[in-house]
């Protein structure tokens, strides 16, 4: 068969699912990705783009549709680019996801039969998130949305009247701030023109602690509706104990920005971990999944077998939970971030657990450990949590030269996952063991947890 061309529909059988979300088909040989499909539907597809060696398409008519195919509870999911998955078997969901983690570091990673434990699924899978970021648009009549992206189309927000990520009271939230804006005259912001008011409303909730944070993100300008409408979000909804006013007079399209006022109760909220307790600031990192969170950082410990002894550093490491998660097993323990207002709010979670043996530094993380290196400095467990963009080169580098006996690496992408775990073990350094842990239900996202130990 000759391959198929641009906008011709083909007849496909899926029988993957790729990291991405898409799923998987092969016509003699080709490969098919496609937006939509799920392992075991027959459909036909319509090529949107071809290349030599693959094709992407999309779903034009389902022929046979999966046996793991479930009606999705949300209103939005045809058009929403969040949570793709909710029309899949959650057991199916966790399936692929494993089955993802283990071919980044075969076929990335280049280990050829790792150590990889079965996933640790999520309890709750829908309203686990504890923080989402709702965007506010000019619609075409002028009528102000206040919702989520569509899929593909950033730069279009739908009107939401519902999302099952986050809560019920941060739904009544986003109706409410919705139809008050519009009372008040407070205008969205127009992401084209770089003109309004109103960017995103960011809501941040303490599972274990019932505490709401409330972010109103603007553009530059004096509105004296944002001051009423702080207060009357406080006022209404008895869980919030925070509402701040963020200022992002950039082009950017941000949630967050230059300057921070606090319009109504505290600067933060708390959340608790077991018998830890941490500040979350409106603009600081915090894991988003509370439910998971524990599961994680036990694993965490697990793999970093800790001893009373170790010097430990926790590389990325946002507001401290880590560090003081694992800080009374350890000898001491140095937490590098480079967000200031994460910084400040580890070491405020330090004081208030009373930790005594972290020190947190304000410092991007591959300049911290060239120095390390220099200096010759030396760790017995690194643990490091990066974005989804992974270690920096440099980091790498300099992780090699420092050359700890145990690493812990956390992430949330396994491709750069595994990028990275290949260059630590061309340079002394065994993957012992891998364990998936599903964060984010009804998503391909997968959180993953390894330990490497030296060997040389």
């Amino acid at each position: 068969m000759s391959r198929p061309g641009k906008n011709e529909i083909v007849r496909v059988e899926i029988d993957n699912l790729a990291f991405g979300g898409k799923g998987v088909g092969k016509i003699s040989g080709y490969v098919l990705f496609v937006e939509g499909g799920l392992p075991g539907d027959t459909a036909e597809v319509r090529l949107l783009r071809t290349k030599s060696n693959f094709a992407e398409g999309r779903i034009e008519k389902l022929i046979v549709p999966s046996k793991y195919r479930i009606t999705p509870p949300c209103e939005h999911f045809d058009f929403c680019g969040g949570c793709r998955w909710q029309n899949l078997e959650y057991s199916i969901q966790k399936k692929y996801k494993e089955n993802q983690l283990r071919e980044a570091l075969v076929h990335i990673g280049k280990i050829l039969d790792p150590s990889i434990e079965s996933i640790i699924g999520a309890h709750k899978i829908y309203y686990y998130r504890n923080k989402m970021e709702f965007s506010f648009q000019a619609g075409e009549d002028g009528e102000t949305i206040l919702g989520l992206h569509r899929a593909g189309r950033f730069q279009d927000v739908f009107q939401l009247r519902k999302c099952h990520l986050q809560s019920e009271s941060s739904n009544e939230i986003v109706n409410f701030v919705r139809g008050r804006a519009v009372e008040l005259g407070l205008p969205p912001y127009h992401i084209k023109r770089h003109e309004g008011y109103l960017r995103f409303l960011v809501i941040r909730e303490g599972k274990f602690t019932g505490e709401t944070l409330v972010n109103i993100v603007t553009g530059a300008g004096e509105h004296d509706g944002i001051q009423t409408l702080g207060q009357e979000i406080g006022r209404r909804f008895k869980n919030v104990v925070s509402v701040s006013h963020t200022v992002n007079s950039q082009r950017a399209n941000m949630a967050s920005g230059d300057k921070e006022v606090i319009l109504f109760g505290s600067d933060h909220i708390r959340e608790l971990l077991g018998e830890k307790e941490f500040r979350i600031s409106a603009n600081s990192f915090f894991q988003t999944n509370s439910y998971q969170i524990k599961r994680l950082y036990d694993l965490v410990v697990e793999y970093s077998e800790p001893d009373r002894l170790d010097r430990t550093a926790d590389l990325y490491s946002g507001t401290g939970t880590i560090a003081i998660y694992i800080a009374g097993l350890v000898r001491s323990v140095e937490g590098v971030e480079s967000n200031l207002e994460s910084i400040e709010n580890a070491r405020t979670n330090a004081r208030l657990n009373s930790v005594t043996n972290c020190d947190f530094i304000a410092a991007d993380v591959e300049e911290y450990l060239k120095s390390a290196a220099n200096n010759g400095a030396k760790y017995d467990l690194m643990i490091l949590d990066p974005p989804r963009a992974g270690c920096h080169p440099k980091a790498i580098k300099s992780i090699l030269h420092i050359r700890p006996r145990k690493i812990v690496y956390i992430s949330c992408n396994p491709a750069t996952l595994a990028r990275d775990i290949s260059e630590l073990a061309e340079d002394g350094y065994r993957l012992e063991k891998a364990v998936p842990i599903d964060l984010f239900p009804q998503t391909y996202h997968i959180e993953a947890v390894c330990r490497l130990t030296l060997v040389g």
